[in-house]
């Protein structure tokens, strides 16, 4: 062999190396890649199966075993429909269900949810996609299925759906209002006891501005917001504060309110549970005027007895006096002794009226006709036209057990205290009433100059009022008659709009 093909051959085999090496790469590539597929076709939670046209299994991953509880050897070569089914025919072939049959008629990815039985018998819901396998113009001659378990996410749907509502019936059942704002300061829950508490329906809040709900004088509360966001601190959050809110109709009322806030996904929501407290207000009220009055009718009761007998004997000897004298100035001096001892025991037996245990005579009746008829009384003695006097009497309330007359007394008395409270030039008096569940309700409304809150806390008080005359027990003779009906009776005003008393009697 010639030094020229000497060297030519290893030339050759030089090249011949490099090409088996570059070979050798490649096939060590394909391992690697194949190893790569193999550990994603196997570490998927997915099931993957792969079949051909006539429902032969030539693979399957391990979450497909998993679920079955077969080895790979003794699915391979098996039909789909003998593994997942326990079956003998293809699934729902003849419904068309079959997603094989579906990919080789559309020669399409095709999507489907089926029920299968996994190796305990348990049926799960699957969310399955057949792929058709293609490879450049060929005939699709396999098909590539991946199956999700949708039975986890379905009950977790379920349970979140029973939580939801749940979490719906307590808020809807909730004797509290609750109510949340986002970050926004709009209303985005309003519950069923807060639509009663402020008189809005939901549809009327939601989405709406929180400074609905707060007193204007309060202003806008939006900068707190906005304070928490940018501090993340507070000192309200997680604490139970005494505020003053508003409702439908414009009326202010105390509430007792607990805030916290929820942080998700980047956005804050704020949740308030809102108890009002006025009926506990008023409550309390009520007691310490039972007490103040109760500690008064004892001293009057002392004052009245001690001062009964001396008027008695000045009256007695003035009008012995005075039929012995002869001048008539004199005389006329006296008449106004007898007359202001008269005022005196008129006075001394009103306070007899506050100061003793009132016996009632029940009787069923309608309380909407004693209302009427005090109405007509009251029409004869104050002119038409400076006075107006409306009614707004519910025709379901009812006849209830009372003392008719008595509750008369009432209803003049306050009414009186109502036209006096108005201009000379009049105003109109409004009584109304209403069925409530223990009883009924009459609301006797005014539009004179309204009652200072410092007052308000006094008027039912013997000797208290604010009009030059008048002698202060007409309101407290009348709360007396109401607590005789274990009824109630209150007030609220505002000064230059007029005042509404309210009356409750119970039913029985």
């Amino acid at each position: 062999m010639s030094t020229k093909d000497h060297s030519k051959l290893i030339e050759e085999i030089n090249q011949l190396k490099e090409t088996l090496e570059e070979k050798n790469q490649e096939i060590d590539n394909l391992k690697i890649s194949n190893l790569f597929l193999e550990t994603i076709f196997d570490g998927i939670s997915e099931e993957i199966m792969v079949v051909d046209r006539e429902f032969n299994i030539n693979d399957v991953n391990k979450a497909f075993l998993k679920r079955y509880g077969f080895s790979k050897s003794s699915v391979l070569g098996k039909k789909c429909y003998e593994i997942k089914h326990r079956s003998d025919t293809p699934c729902y072939s003849g419904d068309k269900n079959c997603p094989l049959e579906r990919a080789q008629e559309t020669g399409e990815r095709v999507e489907m949810t089926q029920f299968h039985q996994d190796a305990n018998g348990d049926t799960k819901e699957m969310f399955v996609v057949m792929y058709p396998l293609k490879s450049g113009r060929r005939s699709v001659k396999y098909f590539l299925e991946i199956a999700r378990d949708l039975t986890e996410y379905r009950n977790l749907f379920r349970e979140l759906q029973a939580s939801e509502q749940r979490f719906r019936a307590i808020l809807d059942t909730a004797t509290n209002a609750v109510l949340s704002i986002n970050e926004d300061h709009k209303i985005i829950l309003f519950n069923n006891a807060a639509q009663r508490i402020f008189g809005y329906s939901s549809q009327e809040v939601l989405g709406k501005d929180l400074n609905i709900l707060i007193p204007p004088r309060y202003g806008d509360h939006q900068m707190y917001v906005q304070r928490f966001l940018e501090r993340r601190e507070s000192d309200i959050v997680g604490k139970t504060i005494s505020l003053i809110a508003l409702r439908k109709g414009g009326e202010e009322f105390p509430i007792e309110l607990s805030l916290s806030c929820l942080e998700m996904g980047g956005r804050v929501t704020f949740t308030a549970i809102i108890r009002d407290v006025s009926e506990h207000r008023r409550m309390e009220s009520k007691l310490l005027q039972s007490e103040r009055l109760a500690a008064v009718g004892q001293a009057v009761a002392h004052v009245a007895h001690e001062i009964k007998n001396p008027l008695m004997v000045i009256g007695g000897v003035s009008n012995q006096v005075k039929r012995n004298l002869l001048q008539e100035k004199e005389s006329q001096k006296l008449d106004i002794v007898i007359e202001e001892v008269r005022r005196l025991e008129g006075l001394v037996a009103n306070l007899g009226d506050f100061t003793k245990e009132y016996r009632l005579v029940k009787r069923s009746a309608d309380i909407n006709s004693v209302i009427r008829d005090v109405i007509k009384i009251m029409e004869g003695v104050y002119p038409a036209e400076r006075y107006d006097f409306k009614e707004r009497l519910s025709p379901y309330i009812g006849e209830i057990e009372c003392d008719p007359d008595k509750l008369k007394q009432v209803f003049i008395n306050v009414i009186s205290n109502g036209i006096e409270a108005m201009s000379d030039s009049g105003g109109t008096i409004t009584v109304s009433t209403e069925k409530i569940w223990h009883g009924i309700e009459v609301r006797i409304s005014d539009e004179g100059i309204g009652i200072q809150d410092e007052d308000l806390e006094h008027i039912f008080e013997p000797f208290y009022t604010t009009r030059e005359r008048g002698s202060g027990l007409g309101l407290s003779i009348s709360y007396k008659l109401i607590e005789a009906h274990k009824g109630e009776i209150w007030a609220s005003s505002r000064p230059g709009k007029g005042t509404t008393f309210v009356i409750r009697i119970p039913a029985k």
